[in-house]
């Protein structure tokens, strides 16, 4: 029995493999239409552009692009092609139609969104892009991932789809939101070459995907690095911030960053830094755990004498609703038991101040995308190893 089913499925494969080694007989549609194709294309490139022939009185028909589609081939008629005007249109494939005993070539064609798409023969076609609108001619997806932010969030300051027909959101509206780049292209209008970025813009920090913005906009209007417009912020993730400057910067002024801007005022003599509260954050902190929940450590390097207040952390932890004075009541409380008075902070000296605090920020769930509240505490003191 076992040979008997081993000859099967050897046989069986024989099969597969003649089938893929030799195209099938082209397929009847439902209404005597038989579509053999002969070539498809992988990718959009000079060789399968093409833009619609305004004069022609040819239409685009309805059409399978790939075997789970439910339309059928020529099904219907679509669009009329006289009426894309300024439409490129790339080919997908090309197939020999047959229908009534008589044959001819058509293509598979796409616009770059798929808006419009379907059979159409190569005599209502033009090669090349369109002469017509806004037309991408050249872009970079390869090694373009980077935070940008608007040069000026008072400005009007758009995001549009791909042809540049209709804004999908304006900056100015979003003084908090950072841009993720994933392209570099390049427009042209009316003869003229603008430099442009595909991004996908997050109104701010704690900005789930699924609430996110994708489109075009103009490179001269925005710039790398992430947003500082922190009074309008209420999260920068500390893998964000560039120094300790900056992450001063965001604790003094943040929207959310009143506790820490308090806890700070504690340790007079002893500057945020931002590499220790990198390690804080990383190596003594849940918050920054990966999506897995797994701790993900970062190196020492550079710091001595590290003084991790657990206590605090631990407290803040179970009274995450408690207000904001409650909370600092009890951090001095914790602190002078701990040996830490106001005498000996304010004496502290050669000291940085490590510290991330998160305070019931309204956020959301890293796999769901559900909203939930954020939270995260962690205060710590070290001697940088130049000291």
């Amino acid at each position: 029995m076992k040979k008997k089913i081993k000859l099967i499925g050897v046989m069986l494969a024989f099969v597969g493999l003649d089938m893929i080694a030799n195209p099938q007989p082209a397929q009847a549609a439902h209404n005597g239409y038989r579509v053999k194709v002969l070539k498809n294309y992988y990718k959009d490139s000079s060789e399968n552009t093409y833009h619609a022939n305004l004069k022609s009185k040819a239409a685009i028909w309805s059409g399978k692009r790939y075997p789970s589609d439910t339309q059928r081939d020529f099904q219907k008629r679509l669009y009329k092609v006289s009426k894309l005007k300024g439409v490129t249109l790339f080919v997908q494939k090309k197939a020999r139609v047959t229908h009534k005993n008589t044959k001819a070539i058509y293509y598979y064609v796409a616009d770059r969104a798929a808006g419009h798409q379907g059979w159409v023969r190569p005599s209502a076609l033009i090669k090349g892009v369109s002469p017509y609108g806004y037309q991408i001619v050249k872009e970079k997806w390869g090694n373009q991932m980077a935070t940008f932010h608007a040069k000026n969030s008072k400005q009007n300051v758009y995001i549009w789809n791909w042809r540049h027909t209709k804004k999908r959101a304006n900056l100015k509206n979003y003084p908090a939101s950072n841009m993720r780049r994933k392209a570099t292209v390049t427009l042209r209008h009316n003869k003229k070459q603008s430099t442009y970025y595909f991004v996908t813009m997050f109104p701010d920090g704690n900005t789930p995907i699924r609430k996110s913005v994708s489109g075009y906009v103009a490179a001269s209007q925005v710039e790398a690095g992430h947003n500082m417009n922190y009074s309008q912020i209420e999260y920068t993730s500390i893998g964000q911030f560039t120094d300790s400057a900056d992450y001063s910067n965001y604790i003094q002024n943040g929207k959310k960053q009143k506790l820490a801007r308090e806890i700070v005022k504690l340790f007079p003599n002893s500057p945020v830094d931002l590499g220790l509260s990198r390690i804080a954050a990383y190596d003594y902190d849940s918050f920054n755990n990966t999506s897995d929940g797994d701790p993900n450590p970062i190196s020492k390097t550079g710091y001595t004498d590290i003084k991790v207040f657990s206590s605090i952390q631990k407290w803040l932890y179970a009274h995450e609703t408690a207000s904001n004075a409650t909370k600092l009541t009890e951090i001095k409380q914790l602190l002078d038991k701990e040996g830490y008075t106001a005498s000996k902070r304010a004496s502290l000296s050669g000291y940085k101040l490590g510290i991330q605090i998160v305070n019931n920020i309204k956020g959301y769930d890293g796999e769901s995308d559900d909203a939930n509240h954020w939270n995260g505490y962690v205060l710590v003191l070290g001697r940088p190893d130049n000291n």
